[in-house]
């Protein structure tokens, strides 16, 4: 009588254990993230022998890469579900089962590297963001975390692997900082323009009127606005104001000729207006060649010069 209760009861636990296992199947198999159940016992030996010799793992697998191939060698990979060959971009499991090496690239070799350290040291699970390569070569963004079974943690034969796709995520995240780029350049450029503001007196002439300090980053902001509304605007004068300006130094001169010289290449000339005793001394003291300016002491007598300039060239 008791043998046979004993043996009701022991077929009932077989049922419930078959139900449980058909349970974790399908959620394995249906689960819409990445998993992969492996056995690392052969990989924990191998690190139980370099951890005999008395190093330190991380500075020891950073200087042996090979040997971080070979615990990748190591792995026996027991399933993996649906979603993995998605991922992967593999036709069927025969072809994940056979090696885990066939997604590895340089980027997921050094995430199962610190895995490795991290593992061995005592944690039983480990998560980083990394990449893997597809069976078709396709890089894909990915968020990996590893976890020792609880009944595996002196043998590691049993170890889950579960990998989220992320690569649309840093996509989109790249997309923002590029356009967070563009934004910030947008803003220098019209910056760049409202600090040296170009204003049309005629379909001949342009003024540039300067206020505050010339450095060389402001002079540099400036010549690229300038060269670009002469060549846009087709003008034969360019008159730069420097009556806001309380001085100039090597630099701001510099820039100054620099200014003329590239305007003349594009077939108009530079007229400097706005000069100031004390400025025209720094300009004398620092043995600037002013040649190729044509100077004025007033931005009016500037313009009048340049209205009258454009009329004896037409």
């Amino acid at each position: 009588m008791n043998s046979d209760h004993e043996l009701t009861q022991l077929r009932q636990r077989v049922t419930e254990l078959e139900r449980s296992e058909a349970r974790y199947r399908n959620i394995f198999e249906s689960s819409p993230i990445s998993l992969w159940e492996e056995d690392w016992s052969a990989v924990k030996q191998y690190i139980d022998r370099i951890l005999a010799t008395g190093v330190d793992l991380d500075a020891y697998l950073q200087r042996h890469v090979d040997d971080v191939i070979a615990c990748v060698g190591l792995v026996r990979i027991l399933d993996v579900n649906q979603a993995t060959l998605e991922l992967c971009q593999a036709p069927n499991k025969d072809q994940l089962l056979s090696a885990l090496s066939v997604v590895f690239n340089e980027d997921s070799l050094g995430t199962f590297r610190r895995e490795l350290v991290a593992i061995g040291g005592g944690a039983m699970s480990y998560e980083e963001e990394t990449t893997i390569c597809t069976l078709r070569g396709e890089n894909r963004n990915i968020m990996f975390r590893v976890v020792v079974s609880p009944d595996s943690e002196q043998t590691w034969e049993r170890c889950f692997v579960s990998l989220v796709d992320i690569t649309d995520r840093k996509q989109a995240e790249e997309a923002l900082r590029l356009s967070k780029e563009e934004t910030i350049q947008a803003q220098r450029e019209m910056l760049a323009r409202l600090s040296a503001p170009v204003i049309p007196i005629s379909d001949d002439v342009i003024v540039m009127p300067f206020i505050g300090q010339l450095d060389r980053v402001r002079m540099q902001q400036a010549l690229g606005v300038l060269l670009d509304e002469v060549t846009r605007l087709r003008v034969t004068t360019a008159i730069l104001d420097i009556t806001g300006v309380p001085e100039i130094d090597a630099e701001g001169t510099h820039g100054l000729i620099q200014a003329a010289q590239a305007v003349k290449l594009l077939g108009a000339q530079v007229v400097l207006t706005g000069i100031r005793p004390g400025i025209a001394q720094g300009l004398v003291a620092l043995g600037s060649n002013l040649d190729e300016l044509v100077t004025r002491g007033t931005l009016q007598t500037g313009i009048a010069f340049a209205m009258q300039n454009g009329r004896t060239r037409r």
